[in-house]
């Protein structure tokens, strides 16, 4: 869940989209692996559960890699494997393959949670995103940081922006706990990603969108100050 590198007005500068691209490759990633385990192993005999449980467990696998590289786990990282853990014990006790769709929507709510409690601590997880994404380059994350503390709608976007990734994430996590009970399992198998590829590219556009309006109004801004001085 790296969408909200790409949010604020202190996205990165025109023609440099790493963020969107590292977002676009991890969806990408994220979608297809479990997608293929489940319906490879589908095709050839297993079980619902069985293929289920291998592409979740792939799932987890890509979480974890990058984690013991860098020998650290972000807390998304986190909530992901937890909601893993999770989906994994309720579905071997119950005997349920559709309990590891639900484990999906465990760790999207709680990411979705996360963001909303940021933003009513004040403190919104996509301004912590976006300091991270920039740790490279210090002029231009001084010039971040510089709006964040002095300009009011900055602070109001990021807060806007977390309680939008917040409120998204977590209705979608909802809606495919409704469904997963709702559908046959192999209609969940892909429905559960495109599901999640629409909230999140539905996401992003508002992001995108919001974030040119406010560059707009600070350049409009930065402009009328020398003419007032003079």
């Amino acid at each position: 869940m790296t969408a909200i590198e790409t949010t604020g007005t202190i996205a990165p500068e025109p023609g440099r989209r790493p963020g969107m691209r590292r977002m676009l490759l991890s969806v990408a990633r994220d979608i297809a692996i479990p997608m293929a385990a489940y319906f490879g192993l589908h095709w050839l005999g297993y079980s619902d559960f069985v293929a289920l449980l291998a592409g979740a467990v792939a799932s987890a696998v890509t979480v974890l890699i990058p984690a013991i590289r860098a020998r650290r786990l972000d807390p998304i990282a986190a909530i992901v494997l937890v909601g893993f853990v999770i989906g994994l014990i309720g579905a071997v006790i119950s005997g349920d393959p559709r309990i590891m769709i639900v484990r999906d929507s465990v760790g999207t709510a709680g990411i979705g949670l996360a963001f909303l409690i940021s933003a009513v601590l004040r403190k919104p997880l996509t301004y912590a995103a976006i300091r991270k994404a920039l740790a490279g380059a210090p002029e231009r994350l001084a010039e971040v940081e510089k709006s964040y503390r002095t300009d009011a709608s900055v602070r109001r976007t990021h807060r806007s922006m977390a309680i939008l990734w917040g409120a998204g994430l977590f209705g979608e996590a909802a809606v495919r706990v409704v469904l997963a009970y709702q559908l046959p399992i192999s209609t969940m198998a892909w429905l559960s990603s495109v599901l999640m590829v629409a909230t999140i590219g539905s996401l992003m556009v508002i992001t995108a969108r919001t974030v040119k309006r406010m560059r707009q109004v600070m350049a409009q801004s930065a402009a009328a100050q020398p003419a007032a001085a003079t």
